[in-house]
C-alpha cells in the first residue's frame, strides 16, 4: 500500500507532499513534511522502519521522527552537509545509486547542469529518483503533476512563467532516469500522476517547450 499526505510550507507558495510505503508490517516513509497528528498516525501503523530523503532540501519532520521512533534516515550521498546540520540531521546513512534501500527500493541520480549562459559550476538540480517495486517512481522537485494532472517538470510548480531552458533540461535528465515500465509518479510536490506516466512523458516530447 503507498499512502500520501501533504501540508502547506510555512516559507512558500506550494504544497509539501510525503509518501508512506505500508508492506505487511514494515513501513517506510519519504521525504515527510510534519504535521500535528503524523506521529500518532505512524504509532498505529506500528512506527517506521526507515526515513529515506530523495533531496537535501526536503529533511521536512526527518529530525523529529527519527527520533520519535528511533529508526535510521537516508540521505542522497551529494547532500550538502550545512544544510543538514542546519535541519539538526547529524547521524544519518549516505546512500548512492547501487545502494540497497529498505522495502526493495533503489536509487538514480538526476543531476541536471545549469544552462550554458548561467555562470555557476553547481547544477541547477542534484537529487535521487526513488524506484519502487510496484512501477512507482519518487521524485522530490524535479517532477510533479499538475492539478490537471499533467507532467510538469522543475521548476514548472514552482516558478510562473517556468524558465523553459531549465525546463528542457530536467526533463532530459527525467525522461532518461525513468525506467520504462515505471507508470506512476509520486511527487514530492503538486499531484501524483497514477499509471498515467508514460503517456505524459510522450506528451511533453511531442509538445515541445514554450520560450518562458
Amino acid at each position: 500500500k503507498i499512502w500520501r499526505w501533504e501540508t502547506p510550507d510555512p516559507e512558500d507558495d506550494w504544497i509539501m507532499v510525503g509518501h508512506l510505503i505500508q508492506e505487511e508490517h514494515r513501513v517506510i516513509i519519504i521525504d515527510p513534511p510534519m504535521t500535528p497528528n503524523l506521529p500518532t498516525d505512524l504509532r498505529v501503523l506500528g512506527g517506521i522502519e526507515a526515513i529515506i530523503l530523495t533531496t537535501h532540501d526536503h529533511t521536512r519532520g526527518a529530525r523529529y521522527l527519527a527520533e520519535y521512533f528511533q529508526c535510521p534516515v537516508y540521505v542522497p550521498e551529494q547532500a550538502r552537509a550545512e544544510t543538514l546540520r542546519r535541519a539538526g540531521l547529524e547521524h544519518v546513512h549516505f546512500y548512492a545509486e547501487g545502494t540497497s534501500l529498505p522495502g526493495g527500493i533503489h536509487a538514480l541520480r538526476c543531476q541536471v547542469p545549469q544552462p550554458m549562459w548561467q555562470a555557476d559550476d553547481a547544477p541547477y538540480l542534484d537529487e535521487m529518483a526513488l524506484i519502487l517495486p510496484c512501477q512507482a517512481i519518487v521524485c522530490g522537485d524535479i517532477a510533479m503533476g499538475s492539478l490537471e494532472r499533467h507532467l510538469w517538470v522543475c521548476p514548472e510548480g514552482f516558478n510562473h512563467p517556468a524558465d523553459s531552458q531549465k525546463v528542457e533540461a530536467a526533463f532530459r535528465v527525467f525522461d532518461h532516469v525513468v525506467p520504462a515500465d515505471v507508470t506512476t509518479l509520486l511527487a514530492g510536490h503538486g499531484t501524483d500522476l497514477v499509471g498515467t506516466l508514460q503517456q505524459e512523458i510522450l506528451k511533453r516530447k511531442s509538445g515541445g517547450f514554450p520560450s518562458s
